[in-house]
């Protein structure tokens, strides 16, 4: 879900200076990555062994801190190259079913290539599946669950430009827009499916107005464009995704419901251990440079946000609990309620020897 990277990505490149500030790991509990380890008891009641992920910022594994060689999301500030401060979703899923995974996803990743200079470094959904064609041939159709979880950056990149000069929305254009975006969504779906896939995952997309800004990030949308761009695109991608279901009869699909756990988490944060919902805690930029004094936050887990606009891994762990119910509830795994993932989360808390300030 990240904005456009031009103010960030040249700078880091022309800089390489060593770092003493703070550093990430020590504020995250090891082995993170397994603490939904044990909540499922029936993980492959649908013989399932396998996930598949495409997707951009919120489901990136480290992929654009690698095309960038850690310019860009440098390790020290961003937990193993994630946009975060420790595993994100698909870590906590496929750990918490013991299913080997794939996982695609880069940050800043649109339905459609971006401009230069992104897309020299980010890899748009239709390349993510392009490039993933080679391992798809390899794997058992019948074992594997495909998750597509795409869309906020043709929003926040891009939302601008569906509004007037007083920021209130072009509606009618911003229509034709998501009409655009749920088409290339539904078209890579329908080539994958040409593959012998039957068996899909797909998200809604998390709540976009309201969200943290940047101040020192480009033009972006106002609040009322991005709360009625999220409104239109989950409404015509749930309409997509029956279409699809009603075309394709040996379709198998769940919906990721990642807009209703979201919101949750505003509607009450203290339910979900959090605190602040206003302050990111690493104050800075994606290249890892601190806006201010080179400290996190005191309370890393208490914060919802780890820089402004990327959830910390608390909230990541949440948006597992509700993959995880998603895909329970559509019989894909069994042995699971929410109610217990929900729990689980909320014992994330800091680590003890947390060190937030460098010597």
């Amino acid at each position: 879900m990240s904005r456009t990277f031009s103010k960030f990505f040249i700078p880091a490149l022309l800089t390489g200076c060593a770092y003493s500030g703070p550093q990430v790991e020590n504020i995250v509990p090891k082995d993170q990555e397994k603490w939904l380890s044990g909540v499922v008891s029936e993980p492959k009641i649908a013989g399932i062994e396998h996930l598949v992920v495409y997707g951009d910022s919120l489901s990136d594994p480290g992929n654009l801190s690698r095309n960038t060689f850690q310019f860009v999301l440098p390790h020290e500030i961003y937990y193993k190259g994630r946009f975060s401060n420790g595993p994100v979703w698909a870590d906590y899923v496929s750990n918490a079913l013991n299913w080997t995974m794939d996982n695609y996803a880069v940050g800043g990743a649109a339905t459609r290539a971006g401009k230069f200079p992104e897309n020299l470094v980010v890899t748009p959904f239709p390349k993510q599946v392009e490039k993933s064609e080679s391992r798809l041939s390899e794997l058992d159709k019948a074992k594997t669950l495909i998750a597509i979880w795409i869309g906020p950056n043709n929003y926040l990149r891009n939302g601008y430009e569906y509004q007037n000069a007083d920021k209130t929305p072009k509606v009618e254009l911003l229509k034709k827009g998501v009409t655009k975006n749920i088409g290339e969504i539904k078209a890579q779906i329908e080539l994958i499916m040409e593959k012998g896939f039957e068996r899909f995952a797909v998200g809604t997309m998390p709540e976009l107005g309201g969200i943290l800004r940047n101040p020192k990030g480009g033009a972006t949308a106002s609040d009322e464009t991005l709360f009625l761009a999220t409104k239109l695109h989950n409404e015509s991608l749930l309409l997509m995704l029956d279409s699809l279901k009603s075309k394709h009869k040996n379709l198998n699909l769940a919906v990721y419901n990642a807009y209703d756990i979201n919101r949750a988490t505003y509607e009450d944060p203290k339910a979900y251990g959090f605190n602040n919902l206003k302050e990111p805690c690493f104050v800075g930029s994606l290249s890892g440079d601190f806006y201010g004094a080179q400290v996190f936050c005191d309370d890393p887990m208490g914060h919802k946000f780890w820089e402004y606009l990327h959830p910390n891994t608390k909230m990541q762990c949440f948006y597992a609990v509700q993959f995880l119910a998603d895909i329970e509830g559509h019989k894909f795994i069994g042995g699971y309620t929410k109610e217990k993932g929900i729990a689980r989360c909320l014992e994330i808390s800091n680590k003890k020897d947390v060190v937030t300030k460098s010597n």
